[in-house]
This record gives structure tokens, C-alpha cells and sequence, in this order.
């Protein structure tokens, strides 16, 4: 069940590119059991100036309270949390909506991250690794260029696969991440191995995902960027349209995370 709490910010950590991870100490258990996929929503002491709190996915969490998230300078908002420093505190909401699929369930996930799409397939892919099931992911990371690209250590520590693919090809291959992606599930079909895809990251990179996932028939779990005002089904404001009874369904309470076939793009 989502909790409401003061968390205080222990660290505020460059990565490049403009990305900083803040970390972050709560009271124990409050983000227990978090699934990759499910989020928080930060608000600091902002006033009457900002009145919204800011959804984010939850990078990596602890039992003793520690958790952390990604992010990037987009707006006032998000400006203003990289520029927090260590005593700083937050009001924090979650874990909020559902999450990705649980890894050993016999398929290969195929992680597939764009920008600040990254946090929830770090913590699918160290949830994993945990639990023992590392070998059964890889990673397919996609940016402008190498700046673009964060936190690939610990992918290596972990001994995931990694395949990146670059606009500049600074890294990796040149072009979208789609296109080593594409190779991969063709490879898996002539191999008959069995895979699922995993991805967060800008919406047109969710868009090709889809289409690729359903052009060769396999399923892929959409881990939606939307914004969202309060986190929790109350504003409405996160309407995603999909198929079935319900033309639409709310990323907040019913997402972030939907099977590809289910959104109506």
C-alpha cells in the first residue's frame, strides 16, 4: 500500500550528461517490496509556486529506508531538485502503480531504455541479480550520444549484456536502439527461444518498440511516461488510450506498465 513520508536527501550525485541520481534516507520499510516500474512522487518545500509533486521511478531501494532516483533538468520543477543539496528534505508518495513482470519466469527480457527511461530496468535488472536470474536479461541502452548513456558499470558488475546504439554512433551501433533490438528478436525466432521486451524511455522510442514487438509477434511490457498531478487515480489527468471495454485507462493506477498489445497507438 502507498505510504506518505519525509524522506532527506544524503546525496546528489553527477552522472553527465546532465543526469544526477539523489539519494535519498526514509524510515525503514516504507518502500518495501517495490516492483521495477512503480514510482514515487517527490514534492519539496516549494510554496505556492509549485504545487504538484513529480512522479518518478525508483532507481534502487533498501530496507533500511535508502532509495534513489534518476533524473534530468527538464522544467522548474525537476530544475530545482538537481540543485538540492544533502539536508534537503521531501514529501514522498508510493510506491505507486504496477510494475514490470518478474524475471526467471522463462523467457529472456530483452531491457530496452532510453534517457531517463533507464531507473526502472536498473531495478528490474539488480532485482534479478538478486535473486539469481541475471543471465537471463540483456540490455539495449539508445541515446544521442555517449553522454547520453549513464550508469553502464553496473550493468558490467552484473554481468549483463549490453548492446548500445548511439545517433552519433559515438557508441555502439549508429542509429536507433531499435535496430540491434530487431536483430536480437529475429535471432531468437530462428533460435525458437522464447523472449519478452522490457522498455521505458522517450514516447516515439516506446512507439517503435510497440510496433517492432508486434510485427514479430512478441510481447512487450510499455513502461509510459505521462504526466501525472497527483499519482494515485484522483486528477484523471494521465488518460492512456487502449483497447478493450475501457477506451482509456490511467497511467498512474493502472500503469505505468502495459502489455504493448494493450495500448492504442
Amino acid at each position: 500500500m502507498p505510504t506518505q513520508f519525509e524522506a532527506q536527501l544524503v546525496a546528489n550525485r553527477t552522472l553527465g550528461g546532465g543526469y544526477v541520481v539523489l539519494e535519498f534516507s526514509a524510515p525503514a520499510g516504507r518502500l518495501d517490496g517495490v516492483v521495477p516500474g512503480q514510482f514515487v512522487m517527490l514534492r519539496g518545500a516549494w510554496g505556492r509556486e509549485l504545487l504538484n509533486p513529480r512522479a518518478f521511478s525508483v532507481l534502487w531501494s533498501e530496507p533500511d529506508g535508502r532509495f534513489a532516483v534518476m533524473l534530468k533538468a527538464y522544467g522548474r520543477g525537476t530544475t530545482r531538485m538537481v540543485a538540492m543539496q544533502p539536508g534537503d528534505s521531501m514529501t514522498v508518495t508510493g510506491p505507486l502503480g504496477r510494475g514490470f513482470p518478474p524475471p526467471g519466469q522463462g523467457s529472456v527480457q530483452l531491457l530496452v531504455a532510453g534517457g531517463v527511461g533507464l531507473p526502472p530496468l536498473h531495478l528490474q535488472a539488480r532485482v534479478a541479480v538478486q535473486a539469481g536470474h541475471g543471465r537471463a536479461l540483456e540490455l539495449f541502452y539508445g541515446g544521442r550520444n555517449r553522454d547520453d548513456l549513464v550508469l553502464l558499470d553496473d550493468f558490467e558488475r552484473w554481468g549483463i549484456a549490453v548492446q548500445c546504439a548511439t545517433e552519433d554512433g559515438s557508441v555502439g551501433a549508429r542509429g536507433f536502439v531499435t535496430v540491434p533490438l530487431r536483430e536480437r528478436l529475429l535471432q531468437a525466432r530462428r533460435d525458437g527461444a522464447r523472449v519478452e521486451v522490457l522498455s521505458c524511455g522517450p514516447t516515439p522510442m516506446l512507439r517503435a518498440v510497440r510496433a517492432l514487438a508486434l510485427e514479430l509477434d512478441v510481447t512487450a511490457w510499455l513502461c509510459l511516461e505521462e504526466e501525472m498531478a497527483c499519482g494515485f487515480g484522483v486528477c484523471l489527468g494521465c488518460a492512456v488510450p487502449v483497447h478493450g471495454e475501457r477506451p482509456y485507462r490511467y497511467c498512474c493506477t493502472d500503469g505505468p506498465v502495459f502489455e504493448a498489445r494493450q495500448v492504442r497507438w
